[in-house]
């Protein structure tokens, strides 16, 4: 919690002068879709758009995980900040001053464990690009950077520094800020002696902070700056809370806008492949951390990017590492091409023997289709001028090519097949025929096996889910949304003492927003979602999502009521038959009389209403 409360008046400012599809879009790609923007959700993995902004009420909400509410919620549940953090960081993102009592107490806000693990990370990140740029001991560092002709504007994007061999910098620096030991340890700067002391994890290396998707430092990859047999080239950071490589890429948040703008990210294998990409003017460029390419990762570029480039080294590793790429990217929706670089050259060697403008052709005019450069990888295994290895190309190439849906790219690249092993055309498309045949066999038998695992797996619905699809169910919720968008269902409901919706939820909402409307200011369902509990907004969500009309005829409204007025006699009355059952199990007859008595009574008033 902060030292001193924001004020109410200055919440409300920061909520109306910003729009929540200017902040959600930082992390979402959102497109149109009737009245709402659709994308996929930043807070679980799917393939299908279930997240949706409302850019007339200022709100979000997920269909799958039903996390919802206005744009401070966004943040609050993305960063997993408090609410004070997320006003400060959308009034800062819309240009909004903060009061000067706020100013003053902002500092109190970094008390969660994850704030103040990113703070010791930014900390490290500013000391080491201070030890890099202006000190003594990073000169040789600073030129061996500059050897590689990083220019101080490129040191500064990537923000770059030096861990110095000599003694322990980092250790020194925070233990005299004191800092605890715990968070210390946990941070993962540290390496713990069998003895109990700390020490510097990162010694002599060029330092290249890792941030997450919000640009946030969260971890560091070290490069050695003289080589050692006992030293790796590169040294990350270990896994913490915050940092798991999985999910991490190199470069996304710096990149992400020129990812959107473009719609396409480029896939390079190491970080100074980003770097010398950046360089040459390609700013969209990301690195997975060192291992292979995962599905988290993927999923992370597929809310910003539809088209994907993998431009991995030329070598053998790096081609290996492209065809593994490959069949990761088979199930996704990227529209995939591939940069083969000539030569077995990385980009970074590239880029330095050919120019900037080179490699920029190269990513434009040189894009290998997967099947093409499968096709590529896979005749460098064989011996063309040898019968054998001829035969055993085509029967593999023929695998590749049957996964094509494009008969017109299956033609290209039969007759490509066709003169490199010099085989007529005709003999090929035969073989390649059977090929097919015995593809869609195999695809059909995998889609009868998925589709009957899904059966086997799929449950059986809840009780308190058929609820929710009932016609009370429904009505209640219709009514809400009526009573808070039309003034005159609001009057006619308050109005009625005997009123009351069946769902305490429901009910609940409802009491909340007729007190929130007694409140000073403005009001509207961004601000009231801020009063709410997180169960109570995903609730409010979930309806204000519906595609309603905000006003309908006096007749449907009725129509609402009579439904609710009945599901309440209908549970009276259930209640009633219990009663007399029970009163006459035990022999008390005047009781079984007034209940059912009673019973009749509620069966009239459901006849009549």
């Amino acid at each position: 919690m902060m030292a001193t409360r924001i004020p109410e008046a200055y919440i409300e400012e920061v909520r109306n002068k910003t729009n929540i599809v200017d902040v959600v879009s930082q992390t979402v790609q959102l497109h149109k879709q009737g009245k709402n923007l659709f994308g996929l959700c930043p807070f679980h993995e799917e393939r299908t758009p279930s997240f949706s902004v409302n850019e007339e009420k200022q709100i979000f909400n997920c269909f799958s995980c039903h996390r919802g509410g206005n744009v401070f919620k966004f943040l609050m549940e993305l960063e997993q900040i408090s609410f004070p953090e997320a006003v400060i960081k959308v009034a800062q993102f819309s240009g909004i001053p903060l009061p000067e009592a706020v100013v003053q107490s902002r500092d109190s806000v970094q008390n969660s464990l994850n704030s103040q693990l990113q703070g010791l990370y930014t900390q490290a990140q500013v000391l080491y690009t201070h030890i890099l740029l202006k000190t003594k001991v990073g000169e040789p560092a600073l030129a061996y950077l500059q050897n590689r002709e990083l220019a101080a504007e490129v040191i500064d994007e990537f923000s770059l520094g030096f861990a110095p061999n000599q003694g322990n910098v980092l250790l020194d620096y925070f233990t005299s800020h004191q800092v605890a030991r715990e968070l210390l340890v946990r941070s993962g700067l540290f390496v713990q002696t069998n003895d109990g002391r700390l020490i510097d994890r990162f010694r002599n290396r060029v330092m290249f902070p890792i941030t997450n998707q919000n640009g946030q430092v969260i971890a560091f990859s070290g490069r050695i700056l003289t080589a050692s047999e006992n030293e790796p080239k590169y040294l990350n950071s270990p896994e913490t809370q915050l940092f798991q490589k999985r999910e991490t890429l190199y470069h996304f948040s710096q990149a992400k806008q020129s990812i959107r703008e473009s719609k396409t990210a480029i896939l390079f294998e190491g970080f100074m492949d980003v770097i010398s990409a950046y360089k040459a003017g390609v700013t969209n460029g990301v690195a997975s951390m060192g291992t292979s390419l995962t599905s988290q990762q993927l999923y992370l570029l597929s809310r910003a990017a539809q088209k994907l480039i993998v431009c991995y080294d030329g070598d053998e590793p790096g081609q290996k590492a492209t065809a593994e790429a490959l069949k990761l990217l088979k199930n996704e929706s990227f529209e995939v091409g591939i940069i083969s670089l000539p030569d077995k050259q990385d980009p970074d060697e590239f880029v330095k023997a050919h120019g900037a403008a080179a490699f920029q052709k190269q990513l434009s005019q040189n894009v290998l289709t997967p099947i093409a450069f499968q096709l590529q990888h896979l005749r460098s295994d064989y011996n063309l001028n040898l019968d054998g290895d001829r035969l055993a190309y085509v029967q593999a190439a023929l695998q590749d090519i049957v996964t094509i849906d494009s008969s017109v790219e299956q033609e290209l690249y039969l007759q490509q097949v066709a003169n490199e092993t010099q085989l007529d055309l005709t003999a090929l498309k035969n073989e390649f025929e059977t090929a097919r045949v015995k593809y869609a066999q195999k695809q059909r038998a995998t889609q009868r096996q998925q589709q009957q695992t899904q059966n086997e797996d799929r449950e059986v619905p809840t009780p308190a889910l058929n609820v929710k699809l009932d016609r009370a169910a429904i009505s209640e919720r219709r009514l809400l949304h009526l009573a808070i968008h039309q003034e005159n269902v609001l009057l006619q409901l308050t109005s009625d003492e005997q009123f009351q919706f069946n769902e305490p939820q429901i009910q609940k909402l409802f009491t909340s927003w007729v007190a929130y409307l007694r409140q000073e200011g403005s009001h509207s369902i961004a601000g009231f979602t801020d009063q709410l509990s997180s169960d109570e907004v995903s609730l409010l969500m979930g309806i204000e999502m519906l595609d309603l009309p905000d006003e309908v005829s006096d007749e449907e409204v009725a129509d609402y009521r009579r439904n609710i007025n009945q599901a309440q006699l209908q549970a009276q009355l259930r209640q009633a038959q219990l009663k007399v059952k029970n009163a006459s199990n035990i022999g008390d007859d005047q009781a079984a009389a007034q209940w059912f008595s009673e019973m009749l009574n509620l069966k009239r008033q459901l006849t009549n209403s």
